[in-house]
């Protein structure tokens, strides 16, 4: 006979038989990891103002925050359920069995106000100090990259500035006017620009693009990564149609303020080649006082060998070119507010150059080159990428400074926007920070409840299992 089980619950439970959380689990390691909780929700006690709400303590709604990015909750409907039944997450932020959690539109609210109310990028930096206080940070390399984010709005909601009108409707338009227009007139083309539509949805989204994709709307979302264990030194947001090299300005600042807050020094700066601009190079090593190491861009041009502007030596006593051929390019005149100096020929000297067809194709005049005002930087970087040291470096560059983006988007809730403004976005991508820096200091840590473990039995790793360690060896796993 097969016996059917039944749920009856007791009248009465005594305290030594209600459950208690492993002593192993994520959650206690890294309550044991975090020496000082308040200090890092120090930053956030402005949202919790006396006129606004209940008083609460804010080191509660940062757990609550951040176990939304360890298990990967989107959502803060399925975040407030799983604080209410999860016996290891109550004990996590405090609450007994018989205590009402917070449910979630208090929790929606609270993250809204954060954005507001906030410095956020002051909890990351604490963050990162209890990193530094672990030995987790070097200082030595730090590598800078960033992503495109997609927003929470579609392309069907750009209206024109100037006009009001829906994008569907400018199309409808153009394609009337070019359909109107008398013969040999050139058609209108379908434009859609940043300068001229706004998302009606999320204003402060932009249109991007990116590479092998089609165009929407994003935020561009931007890491500073220390190279000794992988620890997030700074991450910002920024509009989507901002360069990579000045949008990652301000985190290289933030990153540098934070290692000679505790005594470090920022040394190399590691990137890929979108950040091959003059303009970087230069604001590393004068602004940032550290050495810039970037890939470069290679000529692609047809020219041979011997007639690109690398083959062109500058001579900085007489600020001047000297031509492969022999010939002497001089300083011209200086151009975009004194940060381009042009340099040419001689009149007259190219035309008489055999080397002519090779140097300028069919192009009439003489050679000239344009040199930036910090090209100098850009011409060291370039003999530190030719270096045995800077190859390894820019090697590691990728395993540095991409497994952070890749934890975000696909565990982080970073993978499509559910919220709209470039201040609520910015304390989403903070939290994404400052949750992985948290899980690589339990790893790096790990308590003595760790240690005394049993040994598991090895198993395959399952594809469904959820939380901050979905499949074994992925760089969010906690033990």
């Amino acid at each position: 006979m097969i016996r059917r089980k039944q749920l009856a619950p007791p009248l009465y439970y005594a305290a030594q038989e209600l459950p208690q959380p492993s002593r192993a689990s994520f959650y206690a390691r890294l309550d044991a990891a975090v020496k000082d909780w308040e200090r890092l929700a120090a930053p956030l006690r402005a949202a919790f103002c006396a006129g606004w709400g209940r008083p609460t303590d804010p080191v509660v709604y940062l757990k609550i925050f951040l176990v939304g990015y360890f298990e990967n909750i989107t959502y803060d409907t399925d975040l407030a359920e799983r604080i209410e039944d999860s016996l290891a997450v109550r004990h996590f932020l405090g609450y007994t069995l018989l205590e009402s959690t917070p449910d979630h539109s208090t929790i929606s609210e609270t993250r809204a106000r954060l954005g507001a109310c906030c410095e956020i990028a002051q909890v990351l930096e604490a963050a990162v100090a209890e990193c530094l206080a672990q030995g987790l940070v070097a200082g030595e390399e730090a590598c800078v990259d960033s992503t495109l984010l997609p927003a929470n709005a579609s392309l069907s909601s750009l209206k024109s500035l100037r006009t009001g009108k829906r994008v569907a409707e400018y199309f409808q338009e153009v394609r009337e006017r070019n359909q109107t227009a008398p013969e040999g007139t050139a058609p209108e083309r379908l434009k859609v620009s940043n300068q001229e539509f706004r998302s009606a949805t999320d204003p402060q989204a932009r249109l991007a693009q990116k590479r092998g994709t089609r165009r929407g709307l994003y935020y561009r979302g931007t890491h500073v990564t220390d190279g000794k264990k992988q620890i997030i030194l700074a991450a910002e947001v920024a509009l989507a149609d901002r360069g990579e090299p000045e949008a990652a300005q301000q985190p290289l600042r933030r990153a540098r303020a934070v290692l000679e807050a505790h005594g470090q020094h920022l040394g190399t700066v590691v990137a890929d080649a979108g950040y091959d601009a003059a303009d970087f190079h230069g604001f590393v090593e004068q602004d940032l006082q550290a050495k810039p190491l970037t890939n470069y861009v290679p000529d692609t041009t047809d020219k041979p060998e011997g007639f690109r502007k690398a083959s062109f030596v500058y001579d900085p006593q007489g600020d001047g070119y000297h031509c492969p051929a022999g010939a002497w390019l001089r300083r011209q005149q200086s151009r975009e507010g004194g940060r381009e100096t042009v340099y040419a020929a001689a009149p007259g000297v190219c035309a008489e150059c055999p080397h002519r067809r090779s140097c300028l194709g069919h192009a009439r005049g003489r050679r000239i080159i344009v040199r930036h005002q910090h090209e100098g930087s850009r011409e060291r970087n370039l003999a530190r990428c030719h270096t045995q040291e800077g190859r390894a470096a820019l090697r590691r560059r990728r395993h540095i400074v991409e497994p952070p983006f890749g934890h975000a988007k696909t565990y982080g809730g970073l993978g499509r926007l559910n919220c709209r403004g470039l201040g609520k976005v910015q304390v989403k991508i903070v939290l994404a920070a400052v949750a992985w820096n948290l899980i690589k200091l339990v790893k790096a840590v790990r308590p003595l409840a760790a240690r005394l473990r049993k040994p598991a039995v090895a198993s395959a790793p399952s594809r469904h299992r959820r939380g901050p360690f979905p499949l074994r060896g992925s760089p969010h796993v906690a033990g």
